[in-house]
């Protein structure tokens, strides 16, 4: 390729070079800028053995007596509310401080979420545990244990309709010095439906792919049929999303030079990211494509066999 580009130079005018050494040389810089978006997540533990393998589609198998058809599809759903799980804990000498204290920071904070429209139906108060706390004093080479009060944990279950919630109620807890945010579970109903609406849409590839095995084969098909298989799968946000370092460079420190030094060092992030279960799978058809909001995705998939004419 490159001779014959050279060849093409070497029989035209100056003028004419000049042209084509630009477009050779953008072309260049064009295909070094498409290269440029690999993100921070490649900073990852070098020794890991990443997955190379394509996204497979599975689409028509045969065999002797059978055509075998295989659909995928999926789609994203924002969900109808969603349940946020916030941990309280309270300490105290006695149980009754301990209980009371809790429950006033805990109404005080519920007494702020109801400026959003929240009502006491849609908050859930759960009694997780009631420990004893024990601490020590060392006397001389004498370690001695005592009782130091009570540990009373909670949690407050709160639903909301809008993300956006969320946030607030963060800043509302943080007033309260309550800093575990333990989850966010989203949450959505209806799936008789979604799982109608998508085996619907499932069945209509699996005709397609048929009508491809009937234009481009001699073989015909019988008109006995069966639906061999169908899943329903369902992928909340919780479960799909993938941690990475902190993407940095740092200078070598040989022991032999600083052996007589302290290295000190900088923190390191670890942080997420939120990965698609799209991007590892084969899928036919993507409906609803809501990105960049994170949902639930559903997926269904069909397997139908058609028997072969003999």
């Amino acid at each position: 390729m490159y001779i014959y580009v050279l060849a093409i130079i070497k029989t035209h005018t100056m003028k004419n070079k000049l042209i084509i050494f630009i477009i050779i040389t953008f072309w260049f810089l064009n295909s070094n800028l498409y290269a440029q978006i690999g993100g921070n997540q490649l900073y990852q533990n070098k020794s890991v053995k990443y997955n190379r393998n394509p996204v497979i589609t599975t689409s028509l198998y045969s065999t002797d007596s059978t055509l075998i058809i295989t659909s995928k599809v999926l789609m994203n759903k924002k969900a109808n509310y969603y349940l946020i799980s916030v941990g309280v804990n309270q300490v105290g000498k006695t149980v009754i401080e301990a209980n009371q204290k809790s429950t006033e920071r805990i109404e005080s904070v519920i007494k702020k979420i109801k400026k959003l429209g929240i009502s006491n139906k849609d908050i859930y108060i759960d009694f997780i545990a009631e420990t004893k706390l024990y601490d020590h004093k060392i006397t001389d080479r004498e370690i001695t244990e005592y009782f130091d009060g009570f540990s009373i944990r909670k949690n407050i279950i709160i639903k909301v309709n809008q993300l956006n919630q969320i946030d607030k109620i963060i800043n509302y807890c943080s007033e309260e010095k309550i800093y575990d945010i333990i989850k966010v579970d989203y949450v959505s109903h209806d799936l008789e439906t979604l799982n109608a609406l998508l085996l619907s849409e499932a069945l209509k590839i699996v005709q397609k792919k048929k009508n491809v095995f009937k234009n481009n084969s001699s073989i015909e098909l019988s008109d006995k049929y069966k639906i061999a298989s169908e899943k329903f799968k369902i992928y909340y946000p919780k479960n799909l999303y993938k941690q990475y370092n902190e993407a940095f460079e740092t200078s070598l420190v040989n022991s032999y030079y600083s052996s007589n030094y302290i290295k000190k060092e900088v923190r390191k992030e670890r942080t997420f990211y939120y990965d698609g279960i799209e991007t590892e799978i084969g899928i036919d058809k993507i409906i609803d494509n809501i990105s960049p909001i994170i949902g639930i995705q559903y997926i269904l998939e069909i397997k139908v066999i058609y028997e072969l004419k003999k």
